[in-house]
């Protein structure tokens, strides 16, 4: 008498309960959204350090340069000031001028001035070597925030 025929599902029909097909799919979505964004946080969380850091580097390479240019000043200031109080103290004499001074305050002068010459070439050593300390600070600092924050040892630390 009646025909009757199975239901079969179609892509648009569910059962009484859902499809749990589709339910699994959404809450795998739903986790990958979640993930999603916690990657995403802890990504922006690590560019804010590294910018951070970038920043301090980049205020003390500042701060050393401007370090290296006053001591330069200070150094071409001091020779200058060499050279002029050697060009004033030079005294030549000329025919029928009164005498100059004598050999050895003439001598005792050129010996002050290369002891200034030498305590000059010493401090610009000084701040080179200083300058250097900073710039090795400064790349072992980047190098270990870098690490950190791949994961990776330090590079020159060892445990013994």
């Amino acid at each position: 008498m009646f025909n009757r025929r199975e239901a079969q599902h179609t892509l648009g029909e569910r059962g009484i309960l859902g499809d749990e097909g589709v339910a699994a799919l959404l809450s795998t979505i739903e986790q990958l959204r979640t993930e999603v964004a916690e990657l995403r946080d802890r990504v922006d969380s690590q560019f804010t350090t590294i910018a951070a850091h970038a920043e301090i580097a980049r205020q003390q390479a500042e701060f050393a340069r401007g370090e290296a240019r006053a001591d330069l000043g200070r150094s071409r200031d001091t020779l200058i000031g060499l050279i002029e109080q050697v060009r004033s103290e030079r005294h030549e004499h000329r025919p029928g001028a009164a005498p100059g001074p004598s050999a050895t305050a003439t001598n005792d002068r050129i010996a002050a001035v290369e002891q200034q010459v030498t305590q000059l070439t010493h401090t610009l050593d000084r701040c080179f070597a200083r300058q250097n300390e900073l710039a090795d600070t400064m790349t072992a600092f980047l190098d270990t925030v870098l690490a950190e924050q791949r994961g990776e040892p330090v590079a020159g630390l060892s445990l013994l």
